[in-house]
């Protein structure tokens, strides 16, 4: 199954692949699901991911996200988070708007 690091900071210069900036920028987070989100499923298929202009990842097709508490998670379509300061990470919650974010 293909894989790739895709940056959830907001300071890559790979963007939206990481580059190991998140150590330099400062930015933690625990890698959990918010509780709202949905239990994973056996869907199966390709997942096409869109970086969108100075927003989020796009990722339509059926995208299961493993949490490190071991919780999975699995959406069609979803919006990731790519600024860094969501409320509700991994997912996009519009905050990129508000802070400027390019990218």
């Amino acid at each position: 199954m293909p894989q790739a690091a895709l940056c959830r900071c907001g300071a890559s210069r790979n963007k939206p692949f990481c580059d190991g900036s998140h150590t330099k920028a400062g930015f933690v987070d625990p890698g959990l699901l918010p509780a709202s989100a949905a239990p994973a499923s056996d869907a199966a298929g390709r997942v096409r991911v869109t970086p969108l202009p100075d927003g989020p990842l796009k990722c339509e097709g059926p995208l299961t996200l493993a949490a490190t508490d071991g919780r999975t998670s699995t959406a069609d379509p979803t919006f990731l988070c790519r600024c860094g300061h969501s409320g509700n990470k991994p997912y996009c919650d519009g905050t990129h708007k508000r802070i400027g974010f390019t990218g």
